[in-house]
């Protein structure tokens, strides 16, 4: 059931927010609860226009994971692709830059000075069969960060299909963002977070989640993550890298930004050290190139 009060007595079931509640209402439930569902984030219609623009790579795609890389964790089942910015013009608009997002990410890590950019986004399908995904902390790929104890990123897994408990809905142990990063856990204690289509899971990245078990012969657990890292940490993904010049070039200034293609902003605090700081300061001039459209560098 959605709820648009916020009651600091609540317990640790995972708070469900319609996609309609207020922006500052959701950064603090998920500031006290370290995950919310937010119901109807995205609409049908865009939900449609984004799987039909992915789902060519994804027919194409095998699952499993590259070789060199542990595929249990990953999953021998399960379709990851990267690189959505360059695929999908409806993830830019409609969930990379989604106002809601953005405002919980700014929320949450604004603080600790400087911008956020995009860490990483991909597709998580987890095909039949496949087992449960290892609980774990997101936070521990920047351990020694992670251990500072602040936030340092904000993560989202959007259902773009089936979200079922069944088909391997996220695990999640409520709480457990409260919790020193190094502090084992009792994975027992981890509940299914069942979506509909267009539902995102928004949670920070020092709680413990995972995977669920894939329980169903023959359907596929579709869902979409992506997670906002603090400015100055480095993405898991390469995501410049997925862009052409002339793909950046048209892309909206937040959007560069994020996928770090443009300058992200510094502090706007004018007191603080960080105020002069910026990601690429030796290079902005040549950045500002691709303000609305690419020009060659001479």
């Amino acid at each position: 059931m959605s709820s648009s009060t916020y009651d600091p007595d609540a317990s640790q079931a995972i708070v469900r927010l319609a996609g309609t509640s207020d922006h500052d209402l959701v950064a603090e439930v998920l500031k006290r609860d370290g995950a919310l569902v937010v119901e109807g984030l995205i609409g049908v219609d865009a939900i449609e226009r984004l799987a039909a623009e992915l789902e060519p790579h994804v027919a194409s795609r095998a699952p499993g994971f590259l070789s060199e890389h542990d595929s249990y964790f990953y999953g021998r089942n399960t379709k990851r692709i990267q690189g959505l910015a360059a695929k999908s013009p409806t993830y830019v608009a409609e969930y990379l830059l989604h106002p809601l997002l953005l405002h919980a990410a700014e929320a949450m890590l604004g603080v600790h000075g400087g911008d956020f950019w995009l860490s990483q986004a991909e597709t998580i399908f987890i095909g039949p069969g496949e087992p449960a995904q290892i609980l774990h902390r997101d936070d521990e790929g920047w351990i020694h960060a992670a251990r500072l104890g602040m936030d340092l990123q904000v993560s989202t897994l959007l259902a773009v299909g089936d979200y079922d408990a069944e088909v391997g809905a996220t695990m999640v142990i409520p709480g457990s963002h409260l919790w020193p990063v190094d502090q084992p856990f009792d994975p027992s204690q981890a509940v299914p977070v069942e979506l509909e289509m267009g539902d995102a899971l928004i949670y920070m990245g020092n709680i413990v989640h995972g995977g669920g078990e894939n329980k169903t012969s023959d359907r596929w657990r579709q869902g979409l993550y992506q997670a906002y890292l603090l400015g100055w940490l480095v993405p898991e993904e390469a995501v410049a890298l997925q862009l052409t010049p002339e793909q950046a070039g048209h892309l909206p200034q937040r959007a560069r930004e994020l996928l770090g293609w443009s300058n992200i902003r510094s502090d706007s605090d004018p007191d603080q050290p960080s105020a002069a700081l910026a990601l690429w300061q030796l290079d902005a001039a040549d950045l500002e190139r691709l303000e609305g459209q690419f020009v060659p560098r001479q």
